[in-house]
C-alpha cells in the first residue's frame, strides 16, 4: 500500500478529513479488502497505545442534546423524486404551511400522541416502500403492501416484493406478520449477511407460529406501536417540527426524530423477512395524521455520526448522504371503518404454545385493582402454565385502543424481581410500601408477602404507579441478595460518590434508575422510544485499560476524553472522579453534549 494511502486511512480513523475526502476514502474501503484490513490494524494499534486519552484530539463543538443537523421540509418536488421508483405519487405533500407556531405544535405532540391511542379502533391502509442500500447488486428494492389493525391487539402487515432482481438466484422478500389474540405468526425469507447474498437465502420462506399467547405479549410486535407510535413520545420532549402539510388528502404534521426513537414502528414493519439494517442514530422524518396521530409517511436518512460511518463500512453499506435508505408511504387510509374479518392462519399442523390458558378473572388467583384508567374494561384473563416456570395469573384491560396488564404469581423463586424489569430499577414509594420501576418506565413491580406482581401497559408511568397502588399490596424491599438490592436514590449516589455530577437540561428523558455500591454510582436515563444512556461515576485517578481497539481522543470539559464508537462509550477523568457515559442509541456528539451539561447537584 502506498504511503499516501496509509496517511489517508490514518486521517480517516482520526476523523480529520474534509467531507469530500472522507467520501473518497469510504468508497475505497468498500471496494478494497486490503484497505479494510489496514483500517483494522490502525484501530488495534491505537487501542493498545491508549490506556488514557492522548494529546491530539478533534475540534468537536458540544451539540445541543438531541439536536441533529436540520434538513429543509419535505416539498412536492422532493417527495415525487424520492418515490418515483416505487410509483408512490399519490401521497405527495401539498399545501405546505405553518398556521400555528411550530414550537406550539412541538409542545403538544407528546401528549396528543398518547391521547390518540383512545381514538383509533380500526385502521386499514396501503403501504408502499422503497429500500436503498440493501446490496451492491440490488441498490434499490420496492415493495407494496397493506396494514390492517383492529384494537386492541390484532394486526396484519403484509408486503409483496416488486423488485426486479438481477437473476433468479435472488429470493423475493414477500412477508407477512400477524398478531391475533391468542395466536401470532410471521412468514418471510430468512435474514442473511450482506456478503453472503444471494446464495445463503433458502428458497422456502421461514414460518414462525405461536399459540397460547398471553394478552399483549412482547413475543410479537405490539400492534398499537405500529398504528400510533406512542412509545416514541411517552416522555416529554419537544420534537423538531418539519411543518403542517397534506398527505393522502389528510392534514399531516411532520416531525424529525431518530431511528431509536421510533424503533418499535420500524421493527413492526420489518418483523419478518430479509431487510437491511438501520443505525439507531439515523434521522427519521415522520409525518403523522394531525387528528389521529397515525403515520402517513416516513423517510430514514443516514446520520453523519462518525460511529455510524464505521458501522456502515463494517456492514457493507455504501449509503449516500442526504439520500433516504428507507421510505414508506401510507395511502387509502381508513380510520375507524368496519372491522375486517378474522385473519386466516397458516395450516402447518402442531405449533408451539406459550402456555396461556384463558380463564374468567374470578377463577384466577391475583389481586384486583380498584383504580383503572377511565373507560378500561376487562379484555382477556387466564393463567400461563409452562414446564419450567411458575404458574402466572394474567389479566388485561383495554378501552378498545390502549391497554393495561397485571401479572401475578405466588411461586416466584427469587434472585431478582418478577416481571423481567432488567438489572437497573428505580425504587419508589407505592401506597404503604415500596415498588420498583424498570429502566424504561414501562413496568412496575411489587414484591409482597403473599406474592409478586408486575403492572405494564401502553400508558404513562404515572398511570402504572396509580394502578399498582390500588392493588392494596404492601410492597417490601427486595432481599439483600437479590439483584435489585443495590438500587438507590440520588442521595444514595451522592453519599457513595462525593462530588457526584448530574446531567442538567435534559429533554425527553425520564427520572434515572440508580444503583450504588463499591464506590461507584450508575444512573440509567431512558428516553423516548429506545433512546437512553448510562452514566457511571466512581472515585479514581486514572482510566482502566481499554477493552477495545477503536479509541478516539476528544477534547471535553477542559480535559480530554477517549471515545469508542464500537461500544458507544465516552470516558474521562475529572478531579477525583472517573466518569463514563455509554449508549447504544445516542451519537458521540449527543454523549458529549450530556457530558458538558454535568454539574454538581
Amino acid at each position: 500500500m502506498k504511503p499516501e494511502s496509509r496517511r489517508a486511512l490514518s486521517a480517516y480513523v482520526d476523523d480529520e478529513l474534509p467531507a469530500a475526502e472522507r467520501a473518497k476514502v469510504e468508497a475505497w474501503l468498500h471496494a478494497s479488502a486490503e484497505a479494510r484490513a489496514y483500517l483494522g490494524q490502525l484501530e488495534m494499534l491505537r487501542g493498545h497505545m491508549r490506556y488514557e486519552s492522548v494529546a491530539a484530539g478533534l475540534d468537536v463543538a458540544p451539540a445541543v442534546l438531541g439536536a441533529i443537523e436540520p434538513r429543509p421540509p419535505i416539498l412536492v418536488a422532493r417527495l415525487a423524486a424520492a418515490f418515483a421508483a416505487g410509483a408512490v405519487l399519490a401521497a405527495l405533500v401539498v399545501g405546505f404551511s405553518f398556521r400555528e407556531p411550530s414550537a406550539a405544535i412541538a409542545a403538544a405532540i407528546p401528549d396528543r400522541v398518547v391521547e390518540a391511542q383512545a381514538d383509533v379502533a380500526t385502521l386499514t391502509a396501503r403501504l408502499d416502500m422503497v429500500e436503498r442500500g440493501f446490496h451492491p447488486a440490488v441498490p434499490e428494492r420496492t415493495s407494496t403492501g397493506t396494514v390492517d389493525y383492529r384494537a386492541p391487539e390484532s394486526i396484519r402487515i403484509a408486503f409483496t416484493d416488486t423488485t426486479v432482481y438481477p437473476s433468479g438466484a435472488w429470493v423475493a422478500n414477500h412477508t407477512e406478520v400477524v398478531v391475533q389474540g391468542n395466536s401470532a405468526w410471521r412468514r418471510g425469507p430468512a435474514a442473511c449477511p450482506t456478503e453472503a447474498l444471494p446464495d445463503c437465502t433458502p428458497a422456502r420462506p421461514r414460518l414462525v407460529v405461536l399459540t397460547g399467547r398471553e394478552p399483549f405479549s412482547q413475543e410479537a410486535p405490539a400492534p398499537l406501536d405500529v398504528v400510533v407510535p406512542a412509545r416514541a413520545f411517552l416522555r416529554q420532549g419537544d420534537p423538531e417540527v418539519l411543518g403542517v402539510s397534506r398527505l393522502d388528502d389528510r392534514e399531516a404534521i411532520g416531525v424529525a426524530v431518530t431511528a431509536a426513537q421510533v424503533a418499535a414502528l420500524l421493527d413492526g414493519l420489518t418483523e419478518a423477512g430479509n431487510w437491511r439494517d438501520i443505525h439507531p442514530t439515523d434521522r427519521v422524518e415522520l409525518w403523522l395524521d394531525r387528528e389521529a396521530l397515525t403515520p402517513l409517511a416516513l423517510a430514514v436518512y443516514p446520520s453523519n455520526a462518525a460511529e455510524r460511518r464505521l458501522w456502515a463500512i463494517r456492514n457493507g453499506y455504501a449509503d449516500v448522504p442526504d439520500t433516504a435508505i428507507l421510505e414508506v408511504v401510507w395511502s387509502d387510509v381508513v380510520i375507524n371503518g368496519p372491522p375486517s374479518p378474522t385473519f386466516a392462519g397458516p395450516d402447518d399442523g402442531d405449533v408451539p404454545s406459550a402456555g396461556f390458558e384463558a380463564r374468567p378473572l374470578e377463577q384466577i388467583n391475583m389481586p384486583s385493582p380498584s383504580d383503572l384508567p377511565q373507560g378500561m374494561t376487562l379484555h382477556r384473563s387466564g393463567v400461563v402454565v409452562t414446564p419450567t416456570g411458575p404458574v402466572v395469573s394474567v389479566a388485561s384491560w383495554s378501552d378498545g385502543r390502549s391497554w393495561l396488564k397485571i401479572r401475578f404469581t405466588d411461586e416466584w423463586a427469587g434472585g431478582s424481581l418478577f416481571g423481567d424489569l432488567g438489572p437497573l430499577v428505580r425504587r419508589v414509594k407505592i401506597g404503604l410500601g415500596v415498588g420498583y420501576v424498570d429502566e424504561q418506565g414501562e413496568r412496575v413491580a411489587l414484591h409482597a408477602t403473599d406474592g409478586d406482581v408486575v403492572v405494564m401497559g401502553s400508558v404513562p408511568t404515572e398511570t402504572l404507579l396509580a394502578v399498582a397502588a390500588s392493588l392494596n399490596e404492601a410492597g417490601q424491599p427486595v432481599p439483600d441478595d437479590w439483584r435489585e438490592a443495590a438500587s438507590g436514590t440520588t442521595a444514595d449516589a451522592e453519599a457513595e460518590v462525593p462530588g457526584l455530577l448530574l446531567p442538567t437540561g435534559l429533554d425527553g428523558f425520564g427520572e434515572p434508575t440508580i444503583t450504588v455500591g463499591d464506590g461507584v454510582a450508575t444512573l440509567a436515563y431512558a428516553g423516548q422510544g429506545n433512546r437512553g444512556f448510562r452514566l457511571s461515576e466512581g472515585v479514581g485517578p486514572v482510566l482502566p485499560p481499554p477493552l477495545n481497539a477503536d479509541l478516539m481522543a476528544v477534547p471535553l470539559r477542559e480535559t480530554e476524553a477517549r471515545y469508542s464508537a464500537e461500544r458507544g462509550r465516552l470516558e474521562w477523568v475529572e478531579g477525583e472522579l472517573v466518569i463514563t457515559l455509554t449508549s447504544d442509541t445516542l451519537s458521540r456528539e449527543e454523549l458529549m453534549a450530556i457530558a458538558e451539561s454535568l454539574e454538581k447537584s
